[in-house]
Order: C-alpha cells, then sequence, then structure tokens
C-alpha cells in the first residue's frame, strides 16, 4: 500500500515546487472566528508558510526551518504564520493533528516539534492512519487537544485564495499593506528569508 502511495505522491511534484490540483475540493469553508491556528511572534512584518507535508521540495525547505523559525520568533519583530496546503489525500488529516498540538500548547516549540514529526513521517509514508498520528505523538512526548478543526481550515482556504498560492513551497512576507512579497519554489524562498532577515537587521 506505501508504494501505492508514494506513486500517487510522486505525481503532485513538479521540480522545486508542487502543484496545487482542485484545492477547493479538498479544503470546505466553513466560518473561521476563533480559528486556532500557528500564529506566534509580534512585530512590523509578517511571514506566512505555506507547505505541504509530503511535498519533497517542502520536505526539503523544512530541514533548516524550525531552528530559524524559533530564531526569528525569540528575536521579534516578525510575526509567523503557518498554512498548510492540501496538495495530497493524506495531508488534511496531517494538518488536523498539527492543529490538535497548537491547540494543545501555548508554546511555538510545542507545535514546531508536531511539525518536524509531521514531516518525518511524511517523507517516509510512516503514518497514514490517526491511530499512527497518535502513537507517534504519544511516544514523542506530544501532546494533543482535540477540536473541531472546520474553522481552522476555513482560516486556511482564505489565507491560500487572499495571497494566490497555487504551490508549494509558498513564502509570503509582509512588509507593509504596499509591500508584499511571494516567493514560490525552494531556492526562491531562501531568497526572501534573507531579505527577512537583513530587513530584521535594519537599525
Amino acid at each position: 500500500m506505501k508504494d501505492r502511495l508514494r506513486s500517487a505522491t510522486m505525481k503532485a511534484f513538479n521540480g522545486l515546487i508542487c502543484v496545487i490540483v482542485m484545492l477547493g475540493a479538498v479544503l470546505p469553508v466553513f466560518a473561521a472566528e476563533n480559528a486556532p491556528i500557528f500564529s506566534f511572534g509580534k512585530g512590523p512584518y509578517e511571514l506566512i508558510i505555506f507547505t505541504d507535508y509530503f511535498c519533497q521540495p517542502c520536505q526539503k525547505v523544512e530541514g533548516d526551518l524550525t531552528a530559524t523559525l524559533e530564531s526569528l520568533i525569540e528575536q521579534g519583530g516578525v510575526k509567523i504564520t503557518i498554512v498548510d496546503v492540501p496538495l495530497y489525500k493524506l495531508t488534511p488529516l496531517y494538518a488536523k493533528y498539527f492543529l490538535y498540538a497548537v491547540n494543545a500548547s501555548t508554546n511555538y516549540k510545542d507545535a514546531l516539534r508536531a511539525r518536524r514529526l509531521l514531516f518525518k513521517k511524511a517523507s517516509s509514508l510512516g503514518a497514514i492512519t490517526a491511530e499512527h498520528l497518535e502513537r507517534d505523538f504519544q511516544s514523542e512526548g506530544i501532546a494533543i487537544k482535540p477540536y473541531d478543526i472546520k474553522a481552522s481550515f476555513s482560516e486556511y482556504s482564505e489565507r491560500i485564495k487572499k495571497h494566490g498560492v497555487h504551490s508549494t513551497p509558498t513564502f509570503v512576507f509582509v512588509y507593509s499593506p504596499a509591500d508584499i512579497r511571494k516567493y514560490s519554489g525552494s531556492e526562491s524562498v531562501k531568497k526572501g528569508m534573507a531579505e527577512l532577515k537583513q530587513a530584521l537587521s535594519a537599525p
């Protein structure tokens, strides 16, 4: 079964990006009021990260991203929001458990640990059911707090639509209402991250 899933996943890959197909058919729209999503940090800038756990270019970017995000949040000056994009049929399941982890703790490091674990499992198709994920979360000591995730998925859909995200990884950097920069692809997002670090280090 893993071979069939891996074959299906590979069909979604396109060079340095993963292309979104029939996005609206995956995440239905519901009221997004009080929807918990990963959004931590404060400052005049905002970084919105659009990725899919099963997207190989996203997995490549993820390698050093956790440490970078922790550093940026601790440094201050930027709010970081993570949006899971449903390219693959198992992504909504993984996204749900990430949201459960976000809902269980006010510490962003706990959520990032969950995200790192989900990427690891997706890269090897090591978990394909809710039972698998719950087992793995428990084994790693990552708490989850289930809730109705419809509003959070709606928030994801609205942000994807608002920023015209058609592939992953896509990073959106909001420096001001008039200065919004969008980078797609594993190499392109590195340029965006370098620009953000430069902006944050400016006097």
